[in-house]
């Protein structure tokens, strides 16, 4: 994936919020092979994200911002996309425009996510080995069937008129 394909991908962005996209530090080092969905924090503007997966033969990417305010500290929270349960800071609401006219017209569509937008790395922590995991492998393509079905989801809900 190229950097112009992730620009041209974003479906609820404006083309200056596609112009101004800054690509994660690390673009060109990603292990593409261990990433369910792309997903990064804007170095420019940390209130924004971007989440880009393939949809068929091309990505499909969406503009998400951060609510503004804290989260509690003390609660634990849980992401939606991945499962995974963190304290503090770990978990952020993010709401994304929709597409299209009803983007246009204000509606938007928002659900708690990791911090770092960094799912698929949080779903390949190792398998606790205990007599009820009996195939690690058979977990982990588990827990990927579920993170890109929640991914698609949310994308698609950005998608509805």
């Amino acid at each position: 994936m190229t950097g112009i394909e992730i620009r041209h991908s974003l479906v609820n962005g404006s083309a200056t919020e596609a112009a101004n996209l800054v690509l994660p530090s690390n673009f060109v080092e990603l292990d593409w092979e261990n990433l369910d969905y792309l997903g990064w924090r804007d170095s420019h503007s940390p209130h924004l994200g971007y989440i880009i997966r393939w949809q068929g033969e091309k990505p499909m990417g969406i503009v998400v911002r951060e609510a503004d305010g804290p989260l509690s500290k003390r609660r634990m929270m849980m992401c939606q996309l991945c499962r995974a349960t963190h304290t503090g800071h770990g978990v952020s609401l993010f709401s994304a425009r929709r597409a299209g006219e009803a983007g246009m017209n204000g509606n938007t569509v928002g659900t708690y996510i990791c911090a770092n937008l960094g799912c698929s790395g949080n779903i390949r922590v190792d398998v606790p080995q205990a007599s009820y995991y009996s195939d690690p492998e058979s977990v982990l393509a588990e827990k990927v069937m579920g993170l890109e079905t929640r991914v698609s989801g949310f994308m698609l809900d950005v998608m509805r008129p």
